[in-house]
């Protein structure tokens, strides 16, 4: 988290009221915040999220690098202000490319494909959450499994630490003829 600050404070600066983007933190570790994160399902730090149209309300994870260039050309990328079809404003080539892919098809069929492709997008996004619902919860059971067992080895090394000597002695004055 303290590694990503100042590339994060760096994309801020470059990204925001200057373009459609906005960078911006929350510390899900004050209180104020808590009930935020909950609502778009942050539990690990640092959480990196983008939201925008097409996208599910609780926004998207980011799974990128987190280095300064990975993030400054995802940013680019996400925040391009969407192609008009019709004047073909802020389209690019493979904007363009599609248009002219598609121009000859009737209402139907650009429907039909839109439901297709919202179709195929919804599916996959379902079966990403719930794979990554299944991931939070497993790693939720491993952390809790690892503190256990970190606690117990703790107490372990303070039983051995209080009993262990009296043990060795214990051992020493009860050995049978097979133990010498």
């Amino acid at each position: 988290c303290k590694k990503l600050k100042p590339d994060w404070d760096k994309l801020g600066d470059k990204f925001n009221y200057k373009t459609n983007a906005m960078i911006i933190d929350v510390d899900c570790t004050d209180d104020k915040a808590k009930s935020l994160c909950e609502t778009y399902g942050v539990s690990g730090y640092p959480t990196l999220k983008y939201f925008g149209p097409g996208l599910p309300d609780d926004g998207q994870a980011y799974e990128d690098g987190r280095d300064y260039n990975t993030m400054s050309k995802f940013v680019k990328r996400k925040s391009k202000k969407p192609c008009v079809p019709d004047t073909e404003e802020n389209c690019d080539k493979k904007d363009k490319a599609y248009l002219e892919e598609i121009k000859a098809f009737d209402a139907a069929k650009l429907q039909e494909e839109r439901d297709k492709m919202e179709k195929e997008i919804g599916d996959l996004s379902a079966e990403q959450k719930e794979a990554s619902d299944l991931f939070e919860t497993q790693k939720e059971e491993a952390m809790a499994t690892m503190k256990k067992a970190e606690d117990l080895k703790k107490k372990l090394s303070k039983l051995q630490s209080k009993v262990g000597y009296k043990l060795l002695i214990l051992k020493a004055k009860t050995k049978t003829k097979d133990e010498l």
